[in-house]
């Protein structure tokens, strides 16, 4: 137990990234809080920093200036990464729609020729408004952050056992500790403004894709209600004096419970068993996909423009929300554009211009 307790740091790193930016964070006591908390120590004197990079690569536009910036946020990474599982059922609709209606219009094959190549979904721009009705930045309870909790109650079940059968109670008093230790250790105040070290009531219109060749790319309306997902995706460094003392503090403690835990001698198995149960925990945790408003991003779903060709989307996207079909086309065709394209830019540009002029000028 000892030496298990110094393997995997990065998945309770990665675990606490999922779940911390409130007051409790119920990440389960398992293996690898020893190795984590030097770590953690040593990015807190150093970087300063507690939240990992991301581990799915993306690409955050503003609409407007049409800039595109490589994703540095966690979330906005998991947010990307997830849109599949989280993603809004008249999504998946628009599309099995559209190729239905592909199929019909395909013409039929000649005897003895080859078949038509069956329709694809080239594009599908899947637009969002932040929801003014909820807090931007206080993260909803899921299925995932309930599992800490359970997992905590399983782990002192199985603590008590050797106390209640054999009056050892040093298993329970190992595992009470070790879950204080964990759940203090995603308590600082670091966690969440790392998460959302970003402007709020935000305006600003976004676009997350992977990238070109990426079949889904989402749109995300601020509307004066959302985080600004430009200003976070930046990955902003937040310093916060205090959490190199308490790093400090918690890379002690857990170092004195690995000295506890190896001088156990009667029934570690147990301790072995909690052990496995915690790190079971840990590793759902670390992949399991969540919905935006897990991370505090509360989105409400608007339409899907779905074709057969990136252009057409792009087009289409553009009548319906001046400026986000035109920021999207350098994401999509990073060689260029033909001369008649050029053209209709262009004028779909200007056209946006004096559209947002004159709003301007009604509002004042």
């Amino acid at each position: 137990m000892s030496l298990l307790l110094i393997l995997g740091g990065d998945v309770i790193q990665r675990a606490l990234a999922q779940l911390s930016g409130g007051p409790l964070t119920p990440v389960a006591f398992s293996f690898g809080w020893v190795t984590y908390s030097i770590s953690a120590l040593l990015a807190a004197v150093g970087e300063n920093k507690l939240i990992p990079v991301p581990d799915s690569p993306g690409l955050v536009i503003n609409t407007r200036s049409r800039y595109a910036r490589q994703n540095n946020s966690w979330i906005l990474g998991r947010i990307i990464r997830d849109f599949g599982y989280w993603k809004d059922p008249q999504v998946g609709e628009a599309e099995r729609t559209f190729l239905d209606l592909a199929k019909q219009r395909q013409p039929a094959a000649a005897e003895g020729g080859r078949a038509p190549p069956a329709p694809r979904v080239a594009l599908c721009v899947a637009v969002y408004e932040a929801d003014y009705h909820k807090h931007a930045a206080v993260a909803e309870h899921d299925w995932v952050w309930y599992s800490g909790l359970v997992c905590a109650v399983v782990q002192m079940g199985i603590s008590s056992i050797p106390w209640v059968l054999w009056g050892d109670w040093s298993i329970f008093l190992v595992t009470g500790t070790g879950i204080l230790l964990a759940l203090a250790s995603g308590s600082f105040p670091q966690w969440g403004a790392e998460k959302w070290s970003c402007r709020r009531e935000s305006t600003k219109t976004a676009a997350l894709t992977k990238g070109n060749g990426s079949k889904d790319c989402i749109v995300i309306i601020g509307g004066g209600a959302g985080l600004d997902l430009e200003d976070l995706s930046g990955g902003r460094e937040v310093d916060i004096p205090h959490t190199r003392i308490w790093t400090s503090i918690m890379a002690t403690l857990w170092v004195a419970l690995l000295i506890a835990v190896s001088g156990l001698h009667d029934h570690t198995w147990f301790l072995l068993a909690i052990g496995v149960t915690g790190m079971v925990q840990n590793i759902i945790v670390c992949g399991a996909p969540r919905n935006p408003s897990a991370f505090g991003i509360h989105l409400r779903f608007k339409e899907a423009i779905v074709e057969d060709k990136v252009m057409k989307v792009l087009k289409e996207t553009e009548e319906k929300y001046p400026f986000v079909g035109r920021s999207l086309v350098d994401v999509f065709f990073p060689g260029g554009l033909r001369p008649d394209e050029k053209i209709y830019w262009d004028k779909a540009e200007e056209k946006a211009k004096l559209a947002e002029q004159r709003a301007k000028r009604e509002e004042k």
